[in-house]
């Protein structure tokens, strides 16, 4: 196998997972979004990657610096370096790329479009990661790809179609539009929050694999517990019937 096939082959293992993701939530919208709009966002999904690196590069060498102790370095590092960066980034894709779309018609484009965003996003991240690896083996590939389907590209869709939601609604109850939307954020960032301190930190960095079980029901709880709320929100918004103005 020439390296030129092989890095096709890799690239196509570090695309696909948000490209199945995407095709799997755009078929949750009954009247489909614009392809030239989703591709515009799911593009400025993947640039913010080009961002939050310098952001989260700058932040984590002053977090550096406070020298504090391990479990509350960790703690801010995964909750307010990592998760708050990327989401409020994601946020920003969708915010340039669709919100004064004059497609943004119904309440359920708001998470759909933020979906969206965030599968750009964790598709450049699989992209990066992948172009750091060797591989030995065609398997390796595979299972990495895999593991990224199901958790960070999951992850980064979860939380992004949560806040979205909240912000869909916000536009309803205009009284309590600045609490749903610091709201959603927030539910967004705990949750980012959560899977990156207990995958990274407790696991890779602290607890290795005598920590590995309790630690990855925690997780799939989680993910779990968020799609099924997110699939009833999703539900919610297709009843809705009045125009979405933003």
């Amino acid at each position: 196998m020439t390296d030129i096939s092989q890095a096709l082959i890799y690239a196509i293992f570090a695309i696909l997972p948000g490209l199945i993701w995407l095709f799997f939530f755009l078929n949750k919208d009954d009247h489909s979004e614009p392809k030239r709009v989703i591709l515009r966002v799911f593009i400025l999904g993947m640039l913010m990657t080009v961002p939050v690196f310098f952001v989260e590069y700058s932040l984590l060498d002053l977090l550096d610096k406070l020298n504090l102790k391990t479990d509350l370095y960790y703690f801010i590092q995964y909750f307010f370096v990592v998760a708050l960066t990327e989401e409020l980034f994601k946020y920003l894709a969708f915010r340039f790329g669709a919100q004064k779309s004059q497609f943004l018609d119904e309440p359920i484009d708001v998470p759909i479009y933020m979906i969206v965003a965030a599968l750009g996003f964790a598709t450049a991240e699989n992209v990066v990661l992948f172009s750091q690896k060797t591989f030995q083996f065609l398997i390796e590939p595979v299972s990495l790809s895999i593991l990224r389907f199901v958790g960070a590209n999951f992850l980064h869709a979860l939380c992004s179609g949560i806040f979205g939601f909240y912000m869909a609604v916000s536009f309803y109850r205009t009284n309590k539009r600045t609490f749903l939307f610091w709201g959603g954020f927030l539910i967004a960032i705990i949750l980012h929050g959560i899977f990156d301190f207990f995958l990274k930190y407790s696991i890779i960095e602290h607890g290795g694999e005598t920590e590995l079980t309790p630690i990855v029901v925690v997780i799939v709880t989680a993910l779990i517990v968020s799609y099924i709320l997110l699939r009833e929100a999703l539900k919610k918004l297709k009843r809705l019937k009045t125009i979405c103005k933003i």
